[in-house]
């Protein structure tokens, strides 16, 4: 790699990427991190959480002043002021039909509205969810998670995989055709944004703002609704537990995150070669 451009933006996922299975974010990494900083290679984080929920791992880890994609890329905000460089909202057709269709099926639904988390209900996956995430979550029953004062940003929902995939199959054509976007986040995580959406369009969007060309990104991730980001970077590293999927959509794989994946692809695809 070392007739390469050198790497000047570095972008993680947050979820099965930096933060291990308890949520917390290893030594190695924030080491590494700061090295990279260091060095003069700008960090960033892209995740499907809420900015809020982001934000204390942006501080965790110094990264300074610059952009955190959010809800998976509908929004995009400077930190730490909390600035909007971009935004897009579900239009209520395709908000109100996938809701629906979830409360008709019994499937938790998580509507985002604002920087409100509403919940179809209070149950142990919904519990476990605003513990993991750090946030407050109100529980709106019926129709009454429908009435939302504007658009929501995504919604998550919430079932067992095999459950969520025959969802999938059977909303896709209608969600498609409303102008949304559906991905698996992790394998119990279905969520829907707007059509164009994704952490990938949402990274071209913030290196054209930076000036920053993408082969100057290495960009680390590990489920579906990374792949567009791992592509769209001129180096995109797969996380060593991602699917198939993912990992034929990088350039590299790394360690799982139990072994510390994304440190050590920072070491070995930055460090390394920015020497």
């Amino acid at each position: 790699m070392g007739d390469q451009v050198r790497i000047k933006l570095l972008v993680l996922d947050l979820d099965g990427t930096a933060l291990r299975p308890d949520g917390s974010l290893s030594t190695e990494l924030i080491e590494r991190v700061a090295q990279c900083r260091a060095m003069g290679v700008q960090v960033m984080l892209a995740t499907g959480r809420m900015l809020r929920s982001a934000i204390p791992y942006w501080m965790r880890l110094d990264l300074g002043n610059g952009p955190l994609i959010a809800y998976n890329g509908s929004l995009v905000a400077e930190i730490p002021s909390e600035t909007p460089w971009f935004a897009w909202q579900l239009n209520s057709q395709v908000a109100h039909f996938v809701v629906r269709r979830a409360l008709e099926w019994g499937i938790l639904a998580q509507v985002y509205v604002g920087n409100e988390l509403w919940l179809s209900r209070e149950d142990e996956r919904a519990q476990h969810y605003i513990t993991v995430n750090h946030i407050p979550g109100e529980v709106k029953l019926g129709d009454d998670i429908l009435r939302w004062p504007e658009p929501p940003i995504k919604i998550l929902l919430q079932d067992d995989p095999e459950r969520l995939d025959e969802f999938r199959v059977e909303i896709t054509p209608e969600v498609l055709g409303l102008q949304g976007r559906l991905f698996k986040s992790q394998q119990d995580y279905l969520e829907i944004v707007p059509a164009g959406v994704g952490k990938g369009p949402a990274l071209e969007k913030v290196a054209h703002r930076l000036g920053i060309e993408r082969e100057a990104i290495m960009a680390v991730g590990d489920a579906e609704n990374d792949i567009d980001m791992i592509r769209y970077a001129g180096i995109g590293v797969a996380m060593g537990q991602a699917s198939d999927m993912v990992k034929h959509a990088a350039d590299y794989v790394t360690k799982p995150v139990q072994e510390d994946g994304a440190a050590y692809a920072i070491t070995h695809w930055i460090l390394r070669d920015n020497d």
